[in-house]
């Protein structure tokens, strides 16, 4: 069977490189092929994965929605091994002979716990990108508040000054203009700050229950796979 390369893929479906890369780091768990040293080949079959992501997100899917869906319509693989066979899941136990039965479970619990420790560790790098993000947007919020302190003094400054000679008046109207000007685009550039970090922590918030749903997935299936290949052992 041809195995092809991520060109060849990006080739074939008309989809950028640098995108179906994306793809396949993103989706790589639903993507058939192998790998041969340190570069990835896929089964033809892969290409109807890549069309399948490229269509939902030309439809305004976010990435967790995608995973759900591809959950439904494609098997998922994990890579047993630097250059071995994918295995397809959940598989079929009517089909595994008895004597396997050990070799197998060994096989498949290093899998499923490397699966598992992968899992663990994007979701504590999302818990640390929330960190850093959330402190981040207490950063632009002290800011903004130091900013709306400034133009109440400014106001009170400039109830005293109405008073004052009128041609001193307009010489110091001037230079509030121009701090005024000047700090409401800092504000205005604060507040976009403020609403794409909010944004962010909410996209970061849904990669995290992606993460623990897939951790609570993977413990199902290896209980599963583990009783199952119990009762062969027996």
């Amino acid at each position: 069977m041809e195995l092809l390369a991520l060109n060849d893929i990006a080739r074939l479906t008309s989809i950028p490189a640098p995108t179906a890369r994306r793809y396949a780091s993103l989706f790589k768990e639903f993507l058939p092929g192998r790998r041969l040293g340190r570069a990835m080949r896929y089964d033809n079959a892969a290409i109807a994965v890549f069309e399948r992501v490229a269509e939902l997100y030309g439809q305004g899917r976010i990435t967790s929605e995608i995973e759900e869906i591809l959950r439904r319509e494609f098997p998922r693989t994990i890579e047993v091994g630097p250059a071995s066979e994918p295995i397809a899941l959940p598989a079929v136990a009517q089909d595994l002979a008895p004597h396997l039965g050990e070799a197998l479970t060994a096989a498949l619990t290093d899998a499923l716990s490397t699966a598992l420790a992968e899992s663990i560790g994007h979701f504590t790098e999302a818990l640390d990108k929330i960190a850093e993000q959330k402190t981040s947007l207490d950063s632009h919020q002290n800011d903004i508040g130091k900013l709306k302190n400034g133009f109440v003094l400014l106001a009170r400054n400039l109830k005293r000054v109405a008073q004052r000679d009128q041609s001193e008046v307009r010489a110091l109207m001037g230079t509030v203009d121009d701090r005024v000007r000047k700090s409401e685009s800092k504000v205005a550039l604060m507040e976009e700050i403020t609403l794409t970090l909010s944004s962010d922590v909410s996209d970061l918030k849904a990669r995290v229950a992606a993460q623990d749903v897939e951790i609570r997935r993977l413990r199902d299936d290896r209980d599963r796979l583990e009783n199952v290949l119990k009762r062969y052992a027996d």
